[in-house]
């Protein structure tokens, strides 16, 4: 298999999986729910600590895929692709410790599938997890319930792999610069309505760097912001927890600005790039849920889960496109704080 057979085959897989793993997402949005049956505070931590790795992964995911050159297009110019950015998520991210949540409500826990390991999170193995709660304050097990399994993708995949594939349009505007639009319009999966849209600009600074115009490469800065939003429609779960108004809410923004280099040789463009990124996530459970309902446990709550996820980290990229007449395909790989690789494909003019 030559290069751009790999490449062509790397950009079909990554879709399949990446829309397959979205689909799974969206039903374990329904199952988080369940750790509330621990009360809101440590409910709260225990979600918290099951979704972190998809918050992180995904978020830096949607900071991949902005560039496969480092060179404006002229004015008029423009390209059109499709990409996606897989992050993959270190496996030490598959399992979290409840006893180090310092829980007030949660006695104990039991890993049933694997005794003796830890609970799995979100991108974690499909391990079934009892947790005990004491109501009471006796330190005696009242109640238990069932957590959330994991996706379970690294046990075919070896890798647990998180992003999204997105659709990018540049446009050459004047004195070298470009802008970018990248966007993915409403769409639903399974009872999840989501949609994207995220803008960049590059612009060329060998023009104002005196003696540097001849050199033969390219040398650009950028930057790109893109914000995600997804809706869970949660109501389910109404025949289980009751109540009404049951919705997850979920805002990713992502940023990123980048100092880019790259050197045409024939039909292959090599390009590279350091940088930063900057993400924030918001995710909410809405709605009122009643809990352990008919029982001498019974408690209800009110919009019931909210929390803010950042992180930060620099960010290097290595890549390579290949060139055939007005269409392109590439690849690059991200070092930073969840390594990724994108791959993608396009057609590009002027």
């Amino acid at each position: 298999m030559n290069t751009l057979s790999k490449l062509i085959y790397g950009f079909s897989l990554c879709i399949t999986l990446l829309l397959s793993a979205l689909t799974v997402k969206a039903q374990n949005e329904d199952d988080i729910v369940r750790f509330l049956q621990a009360g809101q505070e440590d409910g709260g931590k225990l979600i918290t600590a099951y979704i972190s790795p998809m918050i992180e992964g995904f978020s830096y995911a949607l900071n991949g895929a902005w560039f496969h050159t480092a060179k404006p297009h002229k004015l008029g110019g423009f390209d059109i692709n499709i990409a996606v950015t897989p992050v993959f998520i270190p496996k030490s991210k598959d399992f979290f410790d409840p006893e180090a949540l310092n829980m007030s409500t949660i006695v104990g826990y039991t890993n049933t599938t694997s005794p003796g390991s830890k609970a799995p999170t979100i991108i974690g193995p499909k391990d079934r997890t009892t947790y005990q709660i004491d109501f009471d304050g006796d330190q005696q097990a009242d109640a238990s319930f069932a957590g959330p399994q994991g996706l379970g993708v690294r046990k075919t995949l070896k890798v647990a792999p998180v992003g999204l594939p997105m659709l990018q349009v540049g446009v050459g505007l004047v004195k070298g610069t470009d802008l970018m639009v990248r966007f993915i319009p409403k769409t639903n999966i399974g009872s999840t309505d989501l949609n994207l849209i995220g803008f960049g600009v590059r612009h060329d600074v060998k023009q104002h760097i005196p003696g540097m115009k001849m050199l033969p490469f390219d040398l650009s800065v950028m930057a790109g912001y893109t914000t995600f939003k997804g809706v869970t429609n949660l109501a389910g779960l109404a025949t289980e927890f009751p109540g009404t108004g049951q919705e997850a809410v979920y805002k990713f923004n992502a940023f990123m600005a980048e100092a880019l280099i790259s050197k045409k040789l024939a039909f292959v463009t090599f390009f590279g790039g350091v940088g930063f990124n900057g993400i924030k996530t918001k995710a909410d459970v809405k709605g009122s849920y009643t809990f352990f309902d008919g029982t001498a446990n019974e408690f209800s709550l009110t919009n019931p889960y909210s929390a803010t996820f950042k992180s930060n980290s620099m960010r290097l990229d290595v890549g390579m496109r290949l060139n055939l007449l007005a269409f392109y395909i590439y690849g690059n790989y991200s070092v930073q704080e969840f390594n990724a690789f994108t791959t993608g494909l396009g057609f590009t003019f002027r």
